[in-house]
């Protein structure tokens, strides 16, 4: 029986066509199956024609790729509607290629449908450019909104600005973008403003000048509201009857206001520092890592007699001779090496005088936490020296002078006391006269041992000695007082001896000032408690009192030498206020502390002794 010719029968004619074009071409009949496939297509699938022909996308493709291309053939014939479609086949290398395809069903004479004709080219490259235009795209607008940029496309053709939203709401012109005539972004320059700006714009549409521009205007608002705005703009010329023109302008712009109000408090900031350290009476200066000074202010500049020119150029080694200048560099690599503050007197000597300065030096920090310079505040203390060297002088000769008569009046209490029968009057004089002198005594004992400790004069005699010994000779001298006022004294000290190392007449004066101090602010018929304890090397003397206490702000300073609690004064017997500076100095002497406890006023108060045990 003859069979009908097939419809592809002419194929022949359409290879001779295909064959001429780079696109991949094929035709497939209604089970799927290649009936034609040109050059292009067979370099694609890398097979010949033989093994394509009369097979199926499963007998050619990977399983996936084939389920794929055959679900979209499906479709095409069964709507017999032709389809345009993106697709990802794999190279025999194994490579992806993506494919434009468009698919379209095939009939016969009769409109008979006998199957699909497709058509493919390859896009993978423009689908990358694509993808790369697509992600600088995205770094542009992520970099753009980083920088808290608006942005504006000007068309000098038409004198139109195209601008973002951001730069809508910045000029309160609207909420989205939007197309406006330049005079529009002109009307919102401050009026101030105005004529820098055009000038600006005039000199960047000169293509002579670059075409770049860079500047900080004002915008004042519809609102009120005057914001800083910094814009930069780069025009792109082009050639128009031989000479070039203005095209496009692309812009940027920022709100700086929040920087501009910063900045401006800064300068404001700076302008105050710089006039308050130039104005101060003190010698404020700055040391580089070299010694030369890289800051001065006027009173540094006039003790060194030197303009701010030769300012400039000095340093350590040019102002001071060669033994001062060791000394201070000494101290500035001092202060770069430990990275901290520091306080000390310093001689110098200045045109011809010696100063004392107190000065403080501290080290200044780069933002990455190095020391770069040691900056110093030096205050002229010559004077304050000098009348401290006087009171010491004056206490000295004061206690010498005083104690001369004290012998005599003893000498001649000694002889009243001799006499037999003397009338009760005389007796009871007597008496009081003993007391007072031996409290003139004491205080006199007390102004020469300032005097020795403020001269660095006083010698400490060392020797071996315990806790107890020292407690024992400091009541043997304060017990008569104890008992005048009538009070009640404990003592507490511990079982076994504690050792200490020190001067027994000294440490004996501490203790006994100190009870002395709780006998004069306790009333009469008061608790005086002497405690003594040991507690990893260290040894404890407690002196506590159920006495007038000390208040808050004055426990600071009881120590200090003249000071007496003026809140507490009227409970006391008077006295020069030199006892409990005394006490301090010489517990320091022995490498100790002390320290003074009170809840307050009537509170009593208690005074901390500690002392290294000796080994």
């Amino acid at each position: 029986m003859k069979q009908d010719p097939s419809p592809f029968a002419d194929a022949g004619l359409l290879a001779k066509i295909a064959e001429s074009t780079d696109d991949v071409i094929f035709a497939k009949d209604l089970e799927g199956r290649y009936r034609f496939v040109n050059a292009a297509a067979l370099a694609v699938m890398g097979r010949t024609r033989e093994s394509t022909l009369g097979r199926t996308d499963l007998e050619v493709m990977p399983e996936e790729v084939a389920r794929r291309i055959m679900a979209v053939d499906r479709r095409v014939l069964e709507t017999g509607q032709a389809t345009q479609t993106d697709e990802a086949v794999p190279t025999p290398g194994g490579n992806l290629r993506y494919w434009a395809t468009r698919k379209t069903p095939l009939r016969d004479d009769a409109g008979r449908l006998i199957g699909l004709l497709g058509i493919a080219r390859d896009v993978t490259e423009s689908r990358k450019a694509q993808a790369e235009l697509i992600a600088e795209h995205l770094k542009l607008e992520m970099g753009i909104k980083a920088a808290g940029l608006v942005m504006a496309d000007i068309d000098y053709r038409t004198d139109q600005n195209h601008i973002s939203a951001g730069l809508a709401r910045l000029l309160e012109l609207g909420d989205g973008e939007m197309t406006v005539p330049r005079q529009a972004i002109f009307d919102r320059v401050h009026p101030d403003d105005r004529e820098r700006y055009v000038q600006a714009i005039m000199h960047v549409l000169n293509p002579a000048n670059g075409g770049h521009l860079a500047i900080d205007v004002r915008g004042l608002l519809p609102s009120g509201l005057t914001r800083w705005l910094h814009i930069r703009l780069q025009i792109v010329f082009q050639e128009v009857e031989g000479r070039m023109v203005p095209l496009r302008g692309i812009c940027a712009a920022r709100d700086v206001t929040a920087e501009r109000v910063a900045e401006r408090k800064l300068r404001i900031a700076q302008r105050l520092t710089e006039s308050v350290i130039e104005g101060a009476g003190s010698l404020v200066y700055a040391k580089d890592l070299e010694g030369r000074y890289i800051l001065s202010n006027g009173a540094w500049r006039a003790h060194h007699n030197l303009s701010r020119e030769q300012a400039a150029n000095a340093s350590v080694e040019r102002l001071f001779d060669a033994e001062t200048a060791a000394s201070i560099r000494r101290m500035d690599r001092h202060v770069l090496a430990t990275g901290e503050a520091v306080v000390l007197e310093e001689k110098i000597s200045a045109r011809g005088r010696a100063v004392t300065f107190r000065t403080s030096k501290f080290p200044l920090f780069d933002e990455s936490g190095e020391a770069y310079a040691v900056c110093g505040v030096s205050t002229d203390i010559t004077d304050v020296v000098e009348a401290d060297r006087r009171k010491d002088e004056f206490i000295a000769t004061l206690a010498h002078e005083l104690r001369n008569p004290l012998a005599p009046i003893r000498n001649g209490l000694e002889i009243l006391r001799r006499v037999e029968e003397l009338p009760p009057v005389a007796a009871r004089t007597r008496d009081m006269m003993e007391r007072q002198l031996l409290h003139l005594v004491r205080l006199v004992d007390d102004l020469l041992d300032v005097s020795r400790i403020t001269r660095d004069r006083l010698e400490l005699r060392l020797q071996p000695l315990t806790l107890e010994q020292v407690v024992t000779h400091a009541l043997e001298a304060s017990e008569p007082g104890v008992q005048a006022a009538g009070h009640e004294l404990v003592v507490q000290l511990p079982a076994q001896p504690v050792p200490l190392h020190g001067d027994l007449t000294r440490l004996a004066q501490v203790v006994a000032n100190l009870v002395n101090n709780a006998v004069k602010y306790t009333a009469r018929g008061g608790r005086i408690e002497v405690a003594g304890t040991v507690d990893n090397g260290i040894a404890t003397i407690r002196v506590t009192d159920n006495g007038a206490g000390i208040a808050a702000d004055t426990l600071p300073h009881v120590f200090d030498l003249f000071a007496q609690g003026e809140k507490t004064l009227s409970h006391a017997q008077g006295g020069l206020g030199i006892g409990l500076w005394l006490v301090k100095k010489l517990v320091e002497l022995h490498h100790g502390t002390v320290q003074a406890e009170s809840a307050g006023l009537g509170e009593g108060s208690t005074f901390v002794v500690r002392l290294p045990v000796a080994r």
